[in-house]
């Protein structure tokens, strides 16, 4: 739903470059308020109706919308919710109470979504609302900030250990910032290095309290560490430099009316989210933030005198662009299809069939590092390791995690490189300690290239390791482990008898 409202939005937006009268831009801002208002309002029924079991949620999530996770829908709700406010500008009652129900529907949709971002989010937008609307003195607005610090405490205990995990995430983020501070890591630099730096922290600190929190991380949780990570001062004071020119801009509007207040909301809103969460992620925000920023530098009263001929050339300019970015945007979702079918499909043990189709897939994929992974693996199930691990370096370039690291230590172990293997292995088990398999196939490796004590060692770190998630699989590998132990004790234990038995002269 939210994707293709984008459409329209796009329509909204290149309207403003083409008219010009005043009458024309209030008419265009309120299709797109309304637009808004009702996608919102929609969405805030779906995740409803998914908290009550009406409908399904997407994986291990109660509430999401039609998002992939909670965090999408709260964000999609909190830069929707500053557009609904607009309407209460208008007398007629019935209008009003329409908006007010549709805002406390997407208040409640956010709350049952547990978005700890997105309740903050809106609790901020709130008190900016009831600030312009009732004129409250300095003294309560003192009060209500320091509801909001209360409030920020309470949110730290509603998911306590999520809270703790992103702490981890943040420290781990400070190392990286730290060693590239200017320029920062590049593009991808945050996916291609954070998981290196996660194993280095437990390397360094293997009883850390973080230990069971461990996980994958494909983002800091925080776009602004995210932004510092990636392009270092340099891009983050670019980013600062357009900011205040927002809020110049903002401030400079003669007009206070709630069309530009709720564009301004609306940024804040998105910057309030991108604190502790993703809104970046989702094309549905980055839609909004622009259009929310057309509004505020449009409505600033900028005199920017061109040429008519300039203006006609950049709009036939826009039409190769547009036919150019929607060519290429076919290519690319065909390529999504065909994998989409060729990996169901391979799924399915049809590997050695859907090879081929991998294969003509490269070209047109080979810069989104899932494909190179899935790419990877199914070359391991086959047993071309070799092309396996030089797909899984590419892949690696731009995206390192646990899982990347298994399948290279995988591709080693079943070519006989050993101590190529051990590394993986290794440090894997850094990258997210609390997890069994990366131990499991170390004891393994050791036990088969005659390395009892090593496969002891690690055999009972494996019996005495804390359990996260229960599964019949850990109790497996507990149990091989144990058998390991056993048979390891009396091989011991015959090798002992052996050699008193020599020094007897028997």
């Amino acid at each position: 739903m939210f994707g293709g409202i984008a459409f329209v939005l796009a329509y909204i937006i290149s309207s403003f470059f083409v008219r010009n009268t005043t009458e024309d831009t209030d008419r265009m801002l309120f299709c797109f308020y309304v637009v808004i208002a009702l996608v919102c309002t929609a969405q805030a029924f779906y995740g409803i109706f998914q908290y009550a079991g009406f409908l399904p949620a997407s994986k291990g999530f109660r509430v999401t919308g039609s998002f992939d996770n909670p965090a999408g829908f709260a964000a999609g709700l909190c830069t929707g919710f500053p557009f609904l406010l607009v309407f209460l500008a208008y007398k007629k009652v019935w209008i009003k109470i329409l908006v007010v129900a549709a805002g406390l529907i997407l208040i409640v949709a956010v709350a049952l979504s547990a978005s700890r971002a997105g309740i903050l989010s809106l609790f901020t937008v709130g008190m900016l609302a009831l600030f312009y609307k009732f004129r409250i003195k300095t003294n309560r607005k003192i009060l209500v900030f320091v509801a909001l610090l209360i409030s920020l405490s309470g949110l730290y205990f509603l998911k306590k250990d999520s809270a703790d995990g992103r702490i981890l995430i943040w420290c781990c983020t400070w190392e990286m910032m730290q060693d590239k501070p200017l320029l920062g890591h590049g593009t991808e630099g945050f996916k291609a290095n954070y998981m290196d730096y996660q194993a280095g922290y437990f390397e360094k600190y293997p009883d850390s309290k973080f230990l069971m929190l461990a996980d994958n991380v494909k983002h800091p949780f925080n776009e602004y560490w995210l932004l510092l990570t990636n392009y270092g001062m340099a891009g983050f004071g670019l980013f600062c430099l357009f900011v205040w020119f927002l809020w110049k801009s903002y401030r400079r509007n003669q007009n206070n009316s709630l069309f530009i207040r709720s564009s301004g909301w609306c940024l804040l809103s998105v910057a309030v989210f991108a604190l502790f969460s993703y809104p970046s992620r989702y094309p549905f925000t980055w839609v909004m933030v622009i259009m929310s920023t057309i509004v505020v530098i449009r409505e600033a009263g900028y005199k920017v005198k061109a040429p008519p001929a300039c203006a006609f050339s950049f709009r036939i300019m826009l039409i190769p662009l547009l036919i150019t970015f929607a060519a290429a945007t076919y290519i690319d979702m065909s390529a999504e299809i065909r994998w989409s079918k060729t990996a169901r499909k391979s799924m399915l043990g049809q590997t050695r069939q859907m090879l081929s189709e991998y294969e003509s897939l490269y070209p047109y994929m080979k810069r989104k590092p899932l494909f190179l992974y899935n790419y990877a693996a199914e070359l391991n199930y086959i047993g071309r390791y070799h092309e396996s691990s030089a797909i899984l370096a590419e892949c690696a370039a731009t995206f390192n995690d646990y899982d990347v690291q298994l399948l290279f230590a995988d591709n080693y172990h079943q070519t006989g490189k050993y101590p190529e293997a051990e590394q993986h292995y290794q440090r894997a088990s850094y990258m997210c300690p609390n997890r069994f398999m990366p131990l499991y196939h170390l004891a393994k490796l050791y036990a088969e290239t005659k390395r009892p004590k090593e496969a002891m060692t690690v055999a009972k770190r494996i019996m005495e390791k804390e359990i996260k998630i229960p599964s019949g699989s850990i109790y497996n590998i507990k149990k091989e482990m144990e058998e390991l132990i056993n048979n390891n004790m009396d091989s011991i234990n015959i090798s002992a008898s052996e050699s008193r038995v020599s020094k007897a002269g028997f």
